[in-house]
């Protein structure tokens, strides 16, 4: 059956591993967009909360922004392989780090006043999705890294 195989692979999925397994390739690129569109157009609005004087507001948002854009990837391929993904050795920093700042994000934003603190891990949390975005393209950290080195030369 079409619907019955990973993105990524030829194999059967597990019906567990699989996010909407009886979903078409084309469906699962549709459930991506649309859930990374979504995410994206929340970081949008988060910065007009921001422009508007509401840091936390503008945290909050942005966090389920930065939330829902990695959880498209679901669509692709299925709970189980992300998290496989997320575990590998190459991107297993960056999602240490960019969870625990969404969490410190929220839980600044929601339990305290401190809206510098709260601003500064939504800025983190955003290079750390930079970071784990650019794992998945090949050659993508080395390029940022490469910029940003050749941008801070001194001559």
């Amino acid at each position: 059956m079409k619907g019955d195989y990973n993105f990524f692979s030829d194999k059967k999925d597990d019906p567990l591993d699989a996010f909407c397994p009886k979903l078409s390739y084309q469906q699962r690129l549709y459930g991506f967009l649309i859930c990374s569109g979504t995410g994206w157009f929340l970081e949008f609005c988060a910065f007009i909360a921001f422009f508007q004087g509401n840091g936390k507001e503008f945290a909050i948002i942005f966090s389920i922004g930065n939330l829902v854009a990695i959880c498209s990837t679901l669509f692709l391929s299925g709970p189980k392989e992300q998290c496989k993904k997320m575990a590998d050795k190459s991107r297993l920093i960056s999602t240490i780090i960019f969870f625990s700042t969404l969490t410190i994000t929220l839980v600044l934003a929601f339990a305290t006043d401190l809206t510098f603190l709260t601003l500064l891990m939504t800025l983190v949390q955003f290079c750390a999705y930079i970071w784990y975005v650019l794992s998945f393209i090949p050659f993508g950290q080395k390029l940022l890294k490469k910029f940003f080195s050749g941008c801070c030369e001194l001559e």
